[in-house]
């Protein structure tokens, strides 16, 4: 099973969202994504997963709730987030999402969806050096 986040590649950070998320692991996830930011420097999400897990109501409150209370430090030290998405399809439909969200002035942060890890990758460096790669929904 894949870990929620992982900072190991720092500052490229994979969030992986599970499938679904019990009560009892809602504290450990959040304190994760609190940790993420307690380093107080930039990053980029690189996400995979499912959009948001099913089934998962108790977490889904306290993500959106974290979500709230952490706005700032998530526009101040989150330069980007890249969906990793190789169906077409889903693809399509997040970057649909995806644009809609960076157009509605309420996004921390951008948001962009890729088909492959190399091109998030690239979105990253983009981010990194201060050049953005596209200013739609895809890199």
């Amino acid at each position: 099973m894949k870990g929620f986040i992982d900072a190991r590649h720092w500052p490229l950070v994979s969030l992986h969202m599970p499938e679904q998320v019990v009560e009892e692991q809602t504290s450990g996830l959040i304190a994760q994504l609190e940790s993420l930011y307690a380093r107080a420097e930039p990053f980029v999400l690189l996400m995979d997963g499912v959009e948001l897990p099913q089934h998962s109501g108790h977490f889904m409150a306290a993500y959106a709730q974290w979500s709230r209370d952490s706005f700032a430090k998530q526009q101040r030290y989150c330069l980007g987030a890249v969906r990793i998405e190789a169906d077409e399809a889903l693809r399509r439909e997040y970057v649909r999402k995806a644009e809609a969200w960076n157009a509605s002035g309420r996004a921390p942060y951008p948001y962009r969806i890729v088909a492959t890890r190399e091109e998030a990758e690239a979105q990253a460096r983009a981010w990194r050096t201060g050049h953005d790669v596209s200013g739609t929904g895809t890199a």
